[in-house]
């Protein structure tokens, strides 16, 4: 591989272990892969019925797959600062989607940067545009919110690909889809016709049109695009009404993005530079397909619905696959970068090295986006779920093992557990919140940006 002056002098500043910068070496290239709403159980991968991604099923193989992950908040904006930050939205401050990152929270390409790195980014979604703050830190960010926007992200990073990978590099690649409205293109017809006609497709659960309420209704359930019993208003088709059509719809995107995701993995082999790379996948948050009576949509309920999530890790030069079942999170993923690129910063205290986890970690404080009718706090264990509704102080308890729908509310009956699932939240909090960001969190007033969010059902 040809080697640049200026790319050999920062491969020495940075100490590499082997002479070549595309080697094995303390610094390695690293490439983070993010997809929008996408559950955990709805991958081919783990288990789910229909083909959904292949490509991410063959990468699996060769890295390793973490079943119980979780987002903390089940919406893309504080989850992604989750991500990129490695603090929880109680202390970055992120706890919506129509906000700025505050300048004072240093970022995950910020860091690498510092140390030396080539930084890069191609994503897509509103959200994420430049001005909110996730650009920091980027050499290259390339925004695409309009047209084909993951043949427009895939491509765009295949171009970049080409040049020579001399410096060590960080690449974040965001799709949007499987998000909402579920519109996939007519590449994906045949899987969207295969899916239409298989068992799953035969569902014959209908769901309410009626996204308009009384104005008692909308106090209590919403209306518009946060409702619950009724398809909003963003994802309507017509008369359509079938659960089967939305859910065949939204698992032909995942296919259209694991196929995109495989094209990532076709460029980085082409450069010689996917075997000695970390690379991580995972989802900013799930989707609810109808759970808890909230259809096509997230954000409003922390259910496992919308928080759990893939992650799967390549390590450079791994070549086998495995499983850990071990609880992990989006609190995670600096402390675990940290371990292959010494030096990167994470944030003490918080998240974990997935390949050193202890033996029982702290729960996870997990929450809802706020701006919604119900704002939930709780936490996340091993096997347990606790929710606290912060406008009445209802409690709820979930034991994941024996239901991972979250259909039985288990608070009344285990009242010695929510006692010290009570302590442990406030605990959590009043921690969390000593932390926090003492930088206001800035709404945005862009008038011509919150059109194209509000589209998208926020």
């Amino acid at each position: 591989m040809k080697r640049s002056k200026r790319g050999g002098i920062r491969c020495l500043a940075l100490a590499l272990a082997t002479s070549a910068c595309g080697g094995a070496s303390e610094h390695p290239h690293v490439v983070l892969i993010t997809v929008d709403t996408l559950r955990a159980d709805h991958l081919s991968m783990n288990g789910y019925p229909r083909a959904t991604s292949p490509a991410l099923d063959a990468f699996a193989r060769s890295a390793t797959r973490f079943t119980r992950a979780t987002a903390t908040v089940p919406k893309t904006c504080p989850s992604m600062t989750t991500i990129f930050t490695g603090l929880g939205a109680q202390e970055h401050g992120v706890r919506f989607n129509f906000t700025t990152i505050p300048a004072a929270v240093p970022l995950v390409a910020e860091r690498f940067r510092a140390l030396g790195y080539r930084t890069a980014a191609f994503v897509s979604n509103p959200v994420l545009r430049p001005a909110a703050g996730f650009a920091r830190g980027f050499g290259t960010y390339r925004f695409f919110e309009q047209g084909d926007v993951v043949r427009d992200v895939t491509d765009a990073f295949r171009e970049w690909s080409a040049a020579d990978w001399d410096t060590p590099t960080f690449v974040w690649i965001h799709y949007l889809d499987p998000h909402g409205p579920y519109e996939p293109p007519t590449t994906v017809q045949a899987q969207l016709d295969t899916f239409l006609a298989d068992d799953l497709g035969r569902d014959p659960t209908r769901v309410s049109l009626d996204a308009e309420r009384t104005p008692e209704e909308k106090a209590r359930r919403g209306s518009g695009n946060k409702l619950l019993g009724a398809i909003p208003l963003y994802q309507q088709l017509g008369a359509e009404d079938r659960r089967s059509v939305f859910v065949a719809r939204y698992d032909a995107e995942i296919r259209l993005v694991d196929a995109a995701f495989g094209e990532v993995v076709d460029a980085l082999r082409a450069r010689g530079v996917f075997e000695p790379s970390l690379v991580l996948f995972t989802a900013d948050h799930g989707e609810s397909l109808g759970e808890h009576e909230l259809w096509f949509a997230h954000g409003w309920f922390p259910y496992q619905a919308t928080l759990h999530v893939p992650f799967v890790v390549k390590e450079p030069g791994q070549t086998r696959g495995r499983t850990i079942d071990a609880l992990v999170s989006h609190l995670d993923v600096l402390p675990t970068l940290e371990r292959f690129v010494p030096g990167l910063g994470a944030p003490p205290g918080r998240g974990h090295d997935v390949f050193q986890l202890p033996v029982e970690r702290a729960p996870i404080l997990i929450e809802n986006s706020d701006r919604y009718p119900v704002k939930f706090l709780g936490l996340r264990t091993e096997r347990w779920k606790y929710l606290v509704r912060q406008n009445d102080g209802a409690e709820e308890l979930y034991d994941l093992d024996a239901d991972p729908h979250e259909t039985e509310n288990l608070a009344a009956r285990e009242t010695e557990r929510i006692s010290v699932l009570r302590t442990v939240l406030a605990n959590a909090l009043r921690r969390a919140r000593s932390g926090a960001n003492d930088t206001d969190t800035i709404e945005t007033d862009d008038a011509e940006a919150l059109d194209r969010i509000r589209a998208l059902g926020y």
